[in-house]
């Protein structure tokens, strides 16, 4: 089986557990059970992947700028809650696309 292939099957499986474990611990902690994918599930599947990714490929200097974006974003304003959001999902999807690059890199050099 390729290995982008393999990638993704466990990627998608898993993040369909990961919704299903979230959710059922929104609705012990707040009674509250809701269906849909809002902000805070795209981000968690965004920093999933990323991880994830960097992890397959073998890059431990991910982790460093992952939690530089993750400490950045609670050191500004509070009241600019939605600029934290931006924030976060632009860079960690910046990352993302270069850690996918650099995945088509090696794979294109067979390295």
């Amino acid at each position: 089986m390729p290995k982008p292939l393999l990638f993704s099957i466990i990627f998608f499986i898993g993040e369909i557990f990961s919704f299903f474990i979230f959710k059922l611990t929104d609705y012990s902690l707040a009674k509250n059970w809701e269906m849909k994918i809002n902000r805070p599930t795209v981000k968690g599947i965004l920093e999933r992947l990323f991880l994830f990714l960097s992890l397959v490929y073998g890059i431990p200097q991910a982790f460093i700028a992952f939690g530089a974006i993750k400490i950045a974003t609670r050191f500004t304003d509070k009241s600019s809650k939605i600029s934290h959001d931006y924030f976060f999902i632009g860079n960690i999807t910046s990352l993302l696309i270069a850690v996918l690059y650099l995945a088509v890199w090696r794979a294109i050099l067979n390295i």
